[in-house]
């Protein structure tokens, strides 16, 4: 399926909003803002921002995500090995679908991410 404009991040119109608390925090009251710029038409594909302020919380990651830092740290614990990965600004990871893992938000962080539930049919 043929990409119909090239989409710049932050600088195009927003396909969607969504903000609130983080349910069920570990730690702190983390408020997060998700802002996706482009969503595949397959609803499969997506790339955005998002940020949040401090607190830690669960998390199975539903889809793979390639993060980028844009603003602030981020460490991120893995549930089934107990491993640690502290990232900063500049740095960017992948975290596979179906991770279990812990977020924890020091201060602030923004990310920029792309996401996608299965790479079939992109």
């Amino acid at each position: 399926m043929p990409v119909e404009k090239i989409v710049t991040l932050e600088q195009s119109e927003p396909v969607s909003r969504t903000s609130g608390p983080k349910p069920n925090p570990k730690s702190g009251e983390p408020f997060t803002n998700n802002v996706t710029y482009f969503d595949h038409s397959s609803g499969n594909f997506k790339a955005g921002t998002w940020d949040c302020t401090a607190g830690s919380w669960e998390h199975n990651h539903p889809k793979l995500e390639f993060c980028y830092i844009v603003e602030g740290s981020v460490k991120i614990i893995e549930e089934d090995s107990g491993v640690t990965h502290v990232y900063n600004k500049g740095d960017s990871f992948v975290v596979p679908k179906g991770t279990r893992v812990t977020w924890v938000v020091e201060e602030y962080a923004k990310k920029l991410f792309v996401s996608a539930a299965h790479l079939e049919g992109l």
